[in-house]
């Protein structure tokens, strides 16, 4: 029998978030190559050290940190409707994350594991998008995993590795056939929420299309 996970434990803010945090290297995932700048080099230009003194009398100019992504607007509570959308693509995003991360360490065939790959980079860049969104809203999503999806983790993390990339992609398909239809309704919707379903559409359908002919060759 299947063990009850509990909906708040497998996935936090931190680590939907982990993608926003770089490695000692400057890498901002374990399995990306590329380097990338710190913040000593994104302000000063530099690699890094000191930055050299100033000759008294001099101005010194204080450098400014890039600016942020988004810029905050006037906040406006969503509505409801809007507020339980949020939640819920959060909680569907909260589900890919985890299950990428499974994949990713658990699968056998190489189009799978750099499928996994794709899911963690992509679902999490969306999760910061949604996270921004309903900020500047006047809205804190609270992060978590449905008691469904988090039995199927559960349950995939039990399986053995002849069966796990199968299980895996056949769970793909069937949340893709899922997510696509509620963006749908949503981005057809007029509500305020339309929007950021508009804009993860083509990246879900995307994703359903890749998993779907991937399942096939299993």
């Amino acid at each position: 029998m299947e063990k009850s996970v509990r909906p708040t434990a497998a996935v936090t803010l931190t680590a939907l978030l982990v993608a926003a945090c770089g490695s000692d290297d400057g890498r901002p995932y374990a399995y990306d190559s590329m380097r990338h700048p710190t913040a000593a080099e994104q302000l000063y230009g530099t690699t890094g050290g000191s930055v050299s003194s100033v000759p008294p009398g001099s101005t010194v100019m204080t450098a400014q940190p890039s600016a942020p992504l988004t810029v905050p607007q006037p906040v406006a509570r969503v509505s409801p409707s809007d507020a339980v959308f949020a939640e819920e693509l959060a909680a569907s995003n909260a589900a890919e994350i985890e299950l990428a991360r499974l994949a990713y360490v658990r699968a056998e065939s190489p189009a799978v594991r750099d499928f996994a790959r794709q899911m963690l980079t992509q679902h999490r860049d969306m999760a910061i998008q949604l996270d921004n969104f309903a900020l500047e809203r006047g809205h804190v999503i609270a992060w978590r995993i449905e008691p469904e999806k988090a039995t199927v983790v559960e349950r995939l993390s039990t399986l053995d590795s002849a069966s796990f990339d199968s299980a895996y992609m056949d769970e793909m398909v069937s949340a893709h056939e899922t997510a696509v239809a509620k963006l749908e309704t949503q981005a057809a919707s007029g509500r305020e929420t339309a929007g950021i379903a508009h804009q993860f559409l083509p990246t879900v359908r995307h994703h359903l299309e890749m998993a779907r002919a991937l399942d096939v060759q299993l």
